[in-house]
């Protein structure tokens, strides 16, 4: 299994499959790379890349505290390794603040940023009571319980919840408690004008109490395009996955055209 060793305590495991534009997907806490497990089927156009983060999935917990700022660094340090210069976000729900952070930081880096159920921060009340609800299952070391209902609300059919909940279950507790504090804490809202890049937010119509989220978006970075999956519930990567991988991919066609074109001028550069 491939890992990148980010330091003397943390290594991050990860998988690569397909060629192209290099999209990397971030996972919500207490879960790990493969509920993108659908999200595979792009890699016939695009090179998709799959990690778990720090304390969570195969990675190792590290010796240090993590924060959605550390979780973006160690993305940096992940792509530096496997020889990934530029990079379209995939962020999922809480990922999608680790993919804002990298963004932010690192703008040289980030061709794009793809949002499902994503939101700048978080401040109403029914997604704080959920995610609240969960910081006390692992902050009380129930972390197999929390696995479970991470995999029940993400299946699709009964195999999909226990490859979920098997990654899931592997999460370390003090981890996941800090990733769901620090996102409980994180705000992007005034920062979102510095996003000069194409920003695509995807929600499902039946997470109504998610849909006002987009609205900072489209006023302070107005490409912004917001499409909504009609029947589509928060777990839109596995459980609306045809849907989900059709927008996605219509959304990074004509980046992924762009970048065939300037890969295709510098093999003829180098052959001159």
């Amino acid at each position: 299994m491939p890992f990148v060793k980010i330091d003397d305590s943390l290594s991050l495991y990860y998988h690569i499959k397909g060629d192209g534009l290099p999209v990397v997907f971030l996972h919500p806490f207490v879960m790990g790379h493969n509920v993108f497990k659908y999200q595979e089927a792009l890699s016939n156009r695009y090179k998709t890349i799959f990690f778990d983060l720090a304390g969570h999935g195969r990675s190792s917990k590290g010796n240090k505290s993590i924060s959605i700022a550390g979780l973006a660094d160690d993305l940096k340090k992940l792509l530096d390794e496997i020889g990934v210069q530029k990079v379209v976000l995939c962020g999922y729900s809480q990922g999608g603040l680790v993919a804002q952070e990298f963004a932010l930081k690192y703008p040289e880096r980030s061709e794009a940023l793809i949002l499902s159920g994503g939101f700048s921060k978080i401040d109403t009340l029914i997604p704080k009571l959920i995610i609240k609800f969960v910081q006390l299952m692992v902050q009380f070391a129930q972390v197999s319980l929390a696995a479970k209902w991470q995999a029940k609300f993400h299946q699709c059919d009964q195999e999909d919840e226990k490859e979920i909940f098997e990654l899931a279950r592997r999460s370390d507790a003090q981890r996941s408690y800090e990733y769901i504090q620090s996102g409980l804490q994180y705000d992007s809202s005034s920062q979102l004008h510095k996003l000069d890049i194409p920003i695509l937010l995807i929600y499902g119509t039946l997470e109504k109490p998610m849909h006002r989220y987009r609205i900072p978006f489209q006023k302070k970075a107005p490409q912004t395009q917001v499409v909504y999956i009609k029947g589509g519930t928060h777990q839109l990567p596995s459980r609306s996955y045809p849907e989900f991988n059709a927008i996605v991919d219509t959304f990074l066609k004509p980046l992924n055209e762009k970048y065939k074109r300037e890969n295709n001028k510098e093999k003829e550069a180098g052959l001159g």
